[in-house]
């Protein structure tokens, strides 16, 4: 494939509806920006376009779920031979550059910032309301910045564009430090968190609120160990009372209550809606198991346990875990997939409190214990955990228990500097340290064919 295939000088463009599953994710044509955007409808059905991009397979779809969890220790994947065995490979540390889920991943994310950058790019020669635009720019943005925080989580120096690339030029692309991507996203998230609502019309559904942009903010400094910036915007979206713990942990992931008032955003999906149901990677195979270490992880009177357990729905011979089960059709779902919810949010809060001074009283134990009692667990003091590394333990703990098939796992064995010890301990397998990061897919560095500027990840050659 060359490399205009993945910098698509076209916009491929999805239609709003009118119903709660706001965004019709079928897409309708394929129109030339320039011929395209003409009124704030036109930008409005473009911003509908980028969200559509996280849907799809590539992406959340079901591709990140054997990126971001598979290759952690909550699944087991015991098929050498499905999709050429390539998802097993992942599992199992044995991957190479030309996984083909390296590759669909790449293009499918870079396909999305192209989406953004073309929309930016042309809206403000729209004639329309200022805060709208702005808004609908903060959604470009937030998404614009989801996608490089992906990036820059599974391949490190990767290349940023901001603005659309011809194919022609896109041949000269280099991998971008880290830092000037980290840079880019919190530059993004500010901008979106400044201009975009604190809440929609039902009608709206799902779009990017303040709130989102700034629990996303909040995890990306926390990622970069900047605490005292992410202790200010994740306590603005605590403090906000947008967002609560629901009373009942299964009912965050009811499909008769999607969107609720626990998620700060979701991927959305809608079973029996064509090219709109969700296709979790966790329901394609029988010989895709929960990791026996998991399920052990929890108390028994965890309420959380049965949410992992893996289950067969009617109708449908693949298990997948409980939280996601929406009686699938032919494997699809039409669960939304939560990208941040408000128990992510304390969770992090209370890490970020104790990295920086254990303290006995304070936030970090109710945060903490609010995620505790949620699940039927007894509150835990300064005599449970009496330092800031017992304290530190007992939150990366409680994150795996809460957060499992969320796409969070492998990134916080990443940042915490555990994923080489934990994988042996738990997966009994030894994980080298090169495959902390992905290779950079074969075919780009093919194209690329500069390895002064565009190298392959090291370890990989």
């Amino acid at each position: 494939m060359k490399k205009y295939k993945l910098y698509l000088p076209v916009l491929v463009l999805t239609f709003a509806s009118c119903n709660k599953e706001f965004l019709d994710l079928n897409p309708v044509s394929t129109i030339a920006p320039g011929q395209f955007f003409k009124t704030a409808g036109d930008a409005v059905t473009a911003v509908n376009g980028c969200y559509a991009s996280l849907a799809q397979s590539s992406q959340y779809g079901s591709t990140f779920e054997i990126l971001m969890e598979a290759r952690a220790d909550n699944f087991t994947d015991q098929d050498p031979s499905a999709n050429a065995g390539q998802n097993y490979q992942i599992n199992r540390y044995s991957d190479n550059p030309g996984n083909t889920n390296f590759y669909n991943a790449w293009v499918g994310v870079y396909n999305g910032i192209f989406r953004c950058n073309t929309l930016l790019a042309a809206i403000d020669g729209i004639s329309m309301d200022e805060t709208l635009k702005n808004r609908i720019k903060g959604e470009a943005r937030f998404i614009r910045a989801l996608d490089y925080f992906n990036l820059v989580r599974l391949w490190g120096a990767v290349p940023l564009l901001t603005t659309t690339t011809d194919p022609v030029n896109a041949v000269n692309l280099k991998r971008d430090d880290v830092a000037s991507i980290y840079k880019q996203v919190e530059e993004d998230l500010t901008f979106a968190a400044a201009n975009l609502p604190a809440t929609y019309a039902a009608t709206e559904s799902g779009r990017v609120t303040s709130g989102a942009a700034k629990g996303l903010l909040g995890k990306v400094y926390l990622y970069q160990k900047k605490y005292a910036a992410a202790q200010t915007v994740l306590q603005d979206v605590i403090n906000s009372n947008v967002f609560t713990l629901l009373p009942k942990v299964a009912d965050v992931f009811s499909t008769t209550n999607k969107y609720n008032t626990e998620i700060l955003f979701a991927v959305r999906y809608a079973k029996g809606v064509a090219g709109q149901d969700h296709g979790f990677w966790y329901a394609n195979s029988q010989t895709i198991t929960v990791d026996t270490t998991l399920l052990k992880a929890y108390d028994n009177a965890d309420l959380r346990k049965p949410l992992s357990e893996s289950v067969k729905p009617t109708g449908n011979a693949n298990m997948m875990p409980r939280k996601f089960v929406d009686e699938p059709i032919n494997g699809n779902a039409g669960n939304d997939f939560p990208v941040l919810r408000f128990a992510d949010v304390l969770l992090m809060q209370a890490e970020i409190l104790n990295e920086q001074g254990y303290s006995a009283a304070g936030n970090a134990f109710t945060y903490l214990n609010m995620i505790r009692t949620r699940a039927g667990l007894p509150q835990l003091t300064a005599t449970n955990l009496p330092d800031q590394a017992s304290f530190r333990n007992e939150i990366y703990r409680q994150r795996r228990l809460e957060l499992p098939f969320e796409c969070d796992r492998w990134f916080d064995l990443l940042r915490t500097n555990r994923a080489v010890s934990e994988i042996l301990a738990n997966k009994k397998v030894s994980l080298p340290a090169f495959r902390l990061i992905y290779p950079i897919p074969q075919q780009e560095i093919d194209i690329m064919n500069n390895k002064a500027t565009f190298p392959q990840n090291p370890g990989y050659d």
